[in-house]
C-alpha cells in the first residue's frame, strides 16, 4: 500500500507523462499541418508521426478541429514566452521596438507554418466548430500578449519618450501591424515571390510608428481621454 508521499509522486509523475505526451501530439499535429495541409491531415497521420495509438490522441483532443485550435494556444504560448524576455525598461524608444521586433521575427522564422495556421482559422466554417473553452484560451492569450506589449509602451510614455498616447491601442496597432506583415510575406513566399527580408519590413514599420507615437498627433488621434481634459482645462 502506497503512503501518502509515495502516492504524491507517482500523480506527479503521471502529470508530467501526460503532459509530455500531449507535446508530442501537439507536435506531430504540427509537422503533418505543414506537410499535407490542414484539409488532408487525419487523426491517423498525426498518431503515426506521434507513435501512438489513434485512440491516444482522443484523450487528449477531441477532433482534429480541438487539435488544431489547441496548436494556435500552443503558438501563442510561445509568443508570450518571447515577449516576457523583453525588459520593460529601455535606454532608448527604438530599442524598445527593435528587441519587440527581433522576437517577432524571431518566432516567424523558427514557427513559420504557425501563420498559415492562423489564416486557417479566419474561414468562417473553421470559427464555427471553434469550442467555448477553446475561444475563451485564444482571447485569453491575445489579451496576454496586448498587456505585454502595453506595459512596454507605457514604459516609454511614462519616461516622457512618447506622448500620452493609449497604450493599449498602440499595442493592438503594432501586434495588428505585425501579423499582417507575416501573413503578406507568407503569401509571397507561397507564390515563390521575391521580397524584402520580414525582418526589414517590421522593424521599418514599427519605426514608422515610434515617429508618430513619439511627436504630438493630430488633434484627437491617439491622445488619451485624460490627456484631452488636461488640456481643455
Amino acid at each position: 500500500m502506497l503512503d501518502g508521499g509515495n502516492s504524491m509522486v507517482v500523480s506527479a509523475h503521471r502529470v508530467r507523462r501526460r503532459q509530455r505526451r500531449r507535446k508530442e501530439i501537439l507536435e506531430a499535429a504540427y509537422h503533418i499541418f505543414r506537410e499535407v495541409g490542414y484539409a488532408a491531415a487525419t487523426m491517423d497521420l498525426i498518431a503515426e508521426r506521434a507513435d501512438v495509438a489513434k485512440g491516444t490522441i482522443y484523450l487528449y483532443f477531441r477532433s482534429k478541429e480541438d487539435l488544431y485550435f489547441s496548436l494556435l494556444v500552443n503558438g501563442l504560448d510561445i509568443v508570450i514566452e518571447l515577449l516576457q524576455g523583453v525588459p520593460v525598461t529601455a535606454s532608448t524608444r527604438t530599442g524598445m521596438l527593435t528587441r519587440i521586433a527581433e522576437v517577432l521575427c524571431q518566432f516567424y522564422k523558427s514557427y513559420t507554418d504557425y501563420f498559415r495556421l492562423f489564416m486557417v482559422m479566419q474561414q468562417e466554417d473553421m470559427q464555427s466548430r471553434m469550442t467555448t473553452d477553446i475561444a475563451r484560451a485564444l482571447n485569453q492569450r491575445g489579451t496576454i500578449i496586448l498587456k505585454l506589449l502595453s506595459a512596454r509602451i507605457q514604459c516609454l510614455i511614462d519616461e516622457g519618450r512618447y506622448v500620452p498616447v493609449d497604450a493599449w491601442r498602440a499595442a493592438a496597432v503594432l501586434w495588428g501591424a505585425f501579423i499582417g506583415i507575416a501573413q503578406v510575406t507568407i503569401a509571397k513566399e507561397d507564390l515563390s515571390s521575391k521580397g524584402e527580408d520580414i525582418y526589414d519590413i517590421v522593424t521599418f514599420c514599427f519605426r514608422v510608428l515610434d515617429r508618430g507615437f513619439a511627436r504630438q498627433p493630430a488633434e484627437g488621434l491617439l491622445i488619451t481621454s485624460r490627456a484631452r481634459n488636461r488640456k481643455k482645462r
